[in-house]
């Protein structure tokens, strides 16, 4: 007999697919070019949550602050990768976007810990470095698209900045946040979640450009290195 949480869980799942499956219908009909990648991506998407889900556990016990500083490289590496993907997917481009996404994290993680705004336990550090992997990698895929399409670098950094800045300047008007949501409702107070949740925006915003900058300058000597031998 199947569990009834387990059919309640992939109901909720699949209710939620499917207004993905819809807007890709939708792509498809306007000929976007978009429908194939979100199907795959939440392909991907549910496979690798799943296997994060399995292996949490043993993550969390992990003690070792280089084995923290590995895992968050990790996430740095595979980031970068897909950034790259965005400008011309060539090695140095895939080394450029992870050394400027470790340096977001090495700017942010290590002083946040040391102040003591966050824990430094593999528990917090951990999800905290894949938070900011990923957002340093949507603001430097961003970028690289703008490059790519003959944009200033100016103006590409100042356009993959725009979803962080927006998101902070209208948090507590529009968007009340994920970590603020999910404090709250796990009965923090709202002054405590609040401060929680200001600190990882600060800390994305900064990492975010961070990792922009280092990337461009990073792939800029990179190329010129390559023209010079």
């Amino acid at each position: 007999m199947i569990d009834e949480n387990l059919t309640d869980t992939l109901i909720k799942l699949l209710a939620a697919w499917l207004l993905l499956a819809g807007v890709a219908y939708w792509a498809h009909r306007e000929n976007l070019g978009l429908s194939k990648k979100m199907l795959i991506a939440s392909a991907r998407g549910l496979l690798q949550l799943l296997a994060l889900a399995l292996v949490l556990h043993w993550i969390f016990d992990i003690q070792s602050h280089l084995a923290q500083a590995l895992l968050i490289a990790g996430f740095c590496l595979l980031a970068g990768h897909n950034s790259a993907s965005h400008y011309d997917g060539e090695i140095r481009t895939w080394i450029a976007s992870s050394v400027g996404l470790a340096c977001g994290c090495l700017l942010t993680l290590p002083w946040l810990a040391f102040t003591g705004s966050i824990d430094d336990a593999t528990r917090t550090l951990v999800p905290l470095g894949s938070m900011i992997a990923a957002n340093g990698m949507n603001a430097v895929s961003i970028m690289y698209a703008q490059l790519k399409s003959g944009g200033l670098v100016g103006e590409g950094i100042k356009t993959a900045m725009i979803p962080t800045i927006d998101t902070l300047r209208v948090v507590g008007l529009v968007h009340m946040p994920g970590i603020f949501v999910g404090m709250v409702l796990a009965g923090a107070t709202a002054l405590n979640a609040a401060v929680a949740q200001l600190i990882v925006l600060y800390m994305v915003t900064a990492s975010g450009f961070t990792a922009c900058m280092v990337s461009f300058l990073l792939l800029n000597h990179l190329k010129k290195d390559a023209i010079d031998s």
